[in-house]
C-alpha cells in the first residue's frame, strides 16, 4: 500500500483506524507475517498510542528472551554483593580497611578500560553479526569466567590482582554483550510495545537486585563468597537454553563494502548530527561518572560510614534493587507518555539530589530509604534514556548507538567509581557521593535550559528511515 493513501490534502500522515495498533483489524490473523506489514510499521511510527505495561511478554521469543535474563540476572547480584564484600574482606585482611574505597575503585578501573577500548568495535559487531549466536557466544564464556572466581574463591587462592583479572575479562566479553543484547530487543517486539519491552528489560535486571542480594546476605555465611559466585556461573544457563530455543534472527541486508572503521567512524557521525542522541549520551555519560558508581562502593559505606557487616549490606542493595525495580515498572507504564525529554531531565536532576540526600544519612534505616528514592530515579532516568535512544535510531544504527551508551556504563561508569573510590579514602566516601549529587543535578539543569532538542523531545519523533532496511521475520507466535 503506497504511503501516499494516508497523506490528508495538507500533506500530514493520517492512518485509518483499520490499520492502527493493534493492527489485527487490517491484516490476516491467521498469518504473522502480517503482523509486520508495511500498513501496520506506518500505524505505530504515526500513531504510537498507549500500551500495556505487560504487552511485549505477548511475543514468544521476547517471553523466553526476558524469563532467561531474570533468572541470570538473580545470580548476577547475587556475585555482586559478594564481590563487594570479598573486596572489603581483603582489604581487612591486609590490615588497610581504610583502603576498602580505593580497592572497590581498582576493579572498577579493570572494567572500564576494555569496555572503553572496545565499546565502538563491538556495536560495529552487533550491527554486522546474527545477534542471537554472537549472545550465545558471550552468555557462555560469560559463565566458564563466573566459574573460575569461584573456583579460586572456594579454593582459599583469590587474590586483589586475580579479581582484578577476571573483572577485565569480563568486562571485555560484555562490551560485545550488552549492545547486542539491547539492539536485539527491537527485533522481538514491535515498535509499539518497545517501551514495554524495555521496562521490562529493567525489570528483570533491577528485581533480581532486590531478590539476589537478599539470598545472597543468607548463602554468604555458610558458603563464603565462592558458592555465590558458583551460582552465578550456574545461572548463566538459563539464558543459554533461551537462546537455543529462539528462532534465528537474520541480520538486514546492508550495503556492500563497508570495513569496520568506516561503520565505527560512521556511527560517531551519526550521533554527533543528532542533537537529541548527542545530548543524551552525553548526559548518561556525566551521571555515569558521577552518580551510578554509589551502588559500587556501597560496601565502603556500610563499613566506614555505618559499620554494618554483610547483613546490612545486603539490605542496602536490596533497597536500591527495590527503588531500581520501581522506577522500571514506572517507565514500562510510560508509553503513553509525549513529553519524554522533560520526564528524562527530571528523573536526571531529582537521582542527584536524592544521591545527596543519601550521603547525608548517618543512620541505617533513614539511608535504607534514601537509596531506595535514589535508585528509583536512577533507573527512571536510565530507561528512559535506554527508551529515547531505541526509539531514535535506525537498526542499521542501533548496535553502534547502543554501543556507546554501553561504553559509558562500563568504561566511563567504572572509572568513576575508581575516582571516587580514591577520593573516598582521602576525604571520605559520604563527602564525596554528596558532592557527586549536587554536579549530577547541575548538569540536568543546564541541559535542560541550554538544549531545546532534548527538553522539548516527544515520543512521536522517529528516526529517518534507512533505504536499504529489509521487512524483518514474523514476532509473534
Amino acid at each position: 500500500m503506497p504511503l501516499a493513501v494516508f497523506k490528508t490534502v495538507d500533506g500530514a500522515l493520517h492512518v485509518p483506524r483499520w490499520v492502527r495498533l493493534p493492527c489485527t483489524l487490517a491484516v490476516n490473523r491467521q498469518d504473522p507475517a502480517a503482523l509486520e506489514s508495511p500498513a501496520t510499521d506506518i500505524a505505530a511510527l504515526v500513531e504510537p498510542g498507549r500500551t500495556s505495561m505487560l504487552a511485549a511478554l505477548r511475543y514468544r521469543d521476547f517471553r523466553l528472551f526476558w524469563f532467561g535474563l531474570l533468572v541470570s540476572n538473580i545470580g548476577t547480584w547475587m556475585q555482586q554483593f559478594g564481590m563487594g564484600w570479598l573486596v572489603v574482606q581483603l582489604a581487612v585482611r591486609d590490615g588497610t580497611p581504610h583502603l576498602a574505597p580505593l580497592y572497590l575503585g581498582l576493579t572498577g578501573l579493570a572494567r572500564a578500560l576494555p569496555g572503553l577500548g572496545l565499546g565502538l568495535v563491538a556495536g560495529a559487531v552487533a550491527d554486522r553479526a546474527e545477534r542471537r549466536r554472537l549472545l550465545l557466544i558471550t552468555q557462555t564464556t560469560a559463565g566458564l569466567i563466573a566459574a573460575l572466581l569461584a573456583l579460586l574463591t572456594i579454593s582459599n587462592t583469590i587474590t586483589i590482582w586475580a579479581i582484578l583479572l577476571i573483572g577485565a575479562a569480563s568486562s571485555t566479553v560484555f562490551s560485545f554483550d550488552a549492545p547486542t543484547r539491547q539492539s536485539m530487543v527491537p527485533r522481538l517486539v514491535p515498535p509499539r510495545d518497545l517501551m514495554s519491552a524495555i521496562g521490562l528489560n529493567s525489570a528483570a535486571f533491577n528485581g533480581p537486585q532486590i531478590i539476589g542480594p537478599a539470598i545472597g546476605g543468607i548463602l554468604i555465611v555458610p558458603f563464603g563468597p565462592g558458592g555465590l559466585f558458583l551460582v552465578n556461573a550456574l545461572s548463566y544457563l538459563a539464558v543459554v537454553v533461551a537462546l537455543v530455543l529462539m528462532r534465528p534472527i537474520p541480520p538486514l541486508v546492508r550495503a556492500p563494502g563497508t570495513d569496520m572503521l568506516s561503520r565505527v567512524r560512521n556511527g560517531l557521525r551519526y550521533i554527533r548530527n543528532d542533537p537529541v542522541l548527542k545530548w543524551v549520551i552525553i548526559l548518561v555519560a556525566t551521571t555515569a561518572f558521577l552518580s551510578r558508581p554509589y551502588v559500587f562502593l556501597m560496601p565502603a559505606v556500610a563499613t566506614n560510614v555505618f559499620g554494618v557487616g554483610a547483613t546490612e549490606l545486603s539490605w542496602l542493595i536490596a533497597a536500591s534493587g527495590v527503588g531500581a525495580f520501581t522506577g522500571s515498572i514506572v517507565v514500562a507504564n510510560l508509553g503513553g507518555v509525549r513529553d519524554r525529554g522533560r520526564l528524562f531531565l527530571l528523573a536526571a536532576g531529582l537521582s542527584g539530589l536524592a544521591l545527596t540526600a543519601f550521603a547525608l544519612q548517618r543512620s541505617l534505616g533513614t539511608a535504607l530509604i534514601a537509596t531506595l528514592v535514589a535508585s528509583l530515579f536512577t533507573m527512571a532516568f536510565v530507561g528512559l534514556a535506554n527508551t529515547i535512544l531505541q526509539t531514535n535510531s535506525p537498526d542499521h544504527m542501533l548496535g553502534r548507538v547502543m554501543s556507546v551508551y554501553t561504553m559509558f556504563f562500563m568504561g566511563v561508569m567504572p572509572l568513576g567509581q575508581l575516582v571516587e573510590g580514591a577520593l573516598g579514602s582521602v576525604f571520605g566516601v559520604e563527602e564525596v557521593l554528596f558532592v557527586a549529587g549536587i554536579l549530577t543535578a547541575v548538569a540536568a539543569t543546564y541541559v535542560y535550559i541550554r538544549v531545546r532538542a532534548v527538553r522539548e523531545l516527544t515520543a512521536d519523533r522517529r528516526p529517518h528511515p534507512h533505504p536499504h532496511a529489509v521487512q524483518s521475520r514474523s514476532l509473534a507466535e
